[in-house]
């Protein structure tokens, strides 16, 4: 298995768990180097597994949460 895939799967499982949060979030959360987890969240975002919002609060922030294919409890 590919560190690729080991590290999107990781990503997943976080955010399947821990709802949205930014990219900070995940890193903390996931102990996924940051680097690896900003280019793993552009390719499941071009795939449409990610998600990313706009935190109102801070206009610079992000957060991201799973695609409507994979949340089961987003609807």
């Amino acid at each position: 298995m590919s560190a690729f895939v080991k590290a999107s799967e990781l990503i997943l499982s976080v955010l399947n768990s821990h709802g949205k949060l930014s990219q900070k979030q995940i890193v903390q959360h996931s102990q996924v180097p940051e680097r690896t987890v900003r280019y793993n969240l552009s390719k499941l975002l071009e795939q449409g597994l990610v998600r990313e919002r706009i935190v109102w609060g801070d206009l610079r922030q992000k957060e991201f949460e799973l695609g409507d294919a994979l949340c089961l409890a987003c609807a």
